[in-house]
């Protein structure tokens, strides 16, 4: 048999997932799609996200067809799983199957990092589909026996994220058209992306253009899934996170009439008066009277020397997120599973540098913030 295979977190499943699967069933000729639900480290699924359970009956509602097969085996391997084994165990379970792994064009630019990349290749056909109009591999860095094992697959890119929908979730945004109706039941049913911040979302909807508010949730899921990690409170972390943007497009004169006495430094650098003006907002409001959540949201951009847990955790959170693409967004992720320290050592320097070599101030908290990471390791 003829079998491929479409991994992911499906957190949910949505129809780019289902049109990605029936493209390469029909243009492949497989006999049947495996659904792989990779497993989420309960720390993630505390944080708001849904559990195994919820995840492969989503599945089995997006994926009815008679010729797509939902398995749980990367989720019963537990945290990390690697594609290479789980290649090894469907070879076993299927020894006579042709295996062809299904991946998105951009995977496939870093496919050489991944583990065992070369004896993936010797397991089964890379099947790339194009994520972006025009796109064309570069395949030169493999061999000519390597590249007989990969397949692109020209398709209308479809760009949508599980992060977007679950956005859309939270936002009581109209998604009909992008996940299945069972599947979306399934989730109100279960209140599986309920945060309980109903008023908040409303809020930041109210105050925050729609790419701002969906930097906010995204900042709050990883608020939150840093705080299950370190051992801070992910109520309040994900509540920061939601909310450490909320002034950020209010006039200079209302940061002013917030903010009040500033210093000529802070006048003269508009990126930060969100962080200084957002919780006296917050505060003076009562929508938010947490010191330890006022002082999270205030430091989250400069950063400064001893912040507390929650801060170090939203101030990460931030670059992290997962709607951040710059260049160095993966290095910043891997190190915050290292310690919050290494990412914040990381992009504090990064902050001093780029602002001295384009001649503009550094504001002295963050230079205050990258010297106590460097006392904190030693330097």
């Amino acid at each position: 048999m003829k079998t491929g295979i479409l991994g992911g977190t499906f957190n949910p499943p949505h129809n780019g997932h289902k049109r990605l699967a029936l493209e390469a069933y029909r243009r492949l000729g497989l006999d049947r799609v495996i659904i792989m639900p990779s497993c989420i480290p309960p720390h993630k699924a505390a944080a708001a996200l849904a559990g195994a359970k919820d995840r492969m009956e989503m599945c089995s509602l997006e994926f009815p067809e008679p010729f797509f097969e939902v398995s749980d085996i990367e989720i019963n391997r537990g945290d990390r799983s690697y594609t290479v084994e789980t290649l090894h165990i469907l070879h076993d379970m299927y020894p006579k199957d042709d295996f062809y792994f299904i991946i998105g064009s951009d995977m496939l630019e870093t496919f050489t990092q991944w583990y065992r990349w070369e004896e993936i290749l010797s397991l089964c056909t890379i099947c790339a589909a194009s994520r972006k109009t025009d796109y064309k591999p570069d395949l030169s860095g493999y061999t000519e026996a390597q590249r007989k094992k990969i397949i692109f697959m020209p398709i209308e890119p479809y760009e949508l994220s599980s992060t977007q929908v679950r956005f859309y979730i939270k936002g009581n945004i109209d998604c009909g058209d992008i996940v299945a109706p069972e599947v979306l039941s399934y989730i109100k049913a279960n209140d599986l992306y309920d945060d309980g911040f109903d008023k908040y979302h409303e809020l930041i909807h109210s105050m925050l253009d729609e790419t701002r508010v969906f930097h906010s949730e995204c900042v709050s899921e990883s608020a939150g899934i840093l705080a299950e990690r370190y051992g801070a409170d992910p109520e309040k972390a994900k509540l920061a996170g939601l909310l450490h943007d909320i002034t950020k497009r209010l006039h200079s004169d209302e940061h002013a009439d917030l903010i009040g006495k500033m210093t000529p430094l802070e006048k003269s650098s508009p990126k930060v008066w969100h962080q200084i003006s957002a919780p006296v907002f917050l505060k003076s409001r009562g929508i938010v009277t947490d010191e330890e959540i006022l002082e999270a949201i205030r430091w989250h951009t400069t950063g400064k020397a001893g912040m507390t847990l929650l801060s170090k955790i939203v101030y990460v959170a931030d670059y992290i997120s997962a709607e951040r693409d710059y260049p160095d967004v993966e290095t910043v992720r891997k190190l915050a599973t290292l310690s919050l320290e290494h990412a914040i050592l990381y992009t504090s320097r990064y902050t001093v540098r780029t602002l001295a070599l384009n001649d503009r101030p550094v504001h002295p908290a963050t230079l205050d913030c990258y010297n106590d990471m460097l006392r904190h390791f030693g330097i």
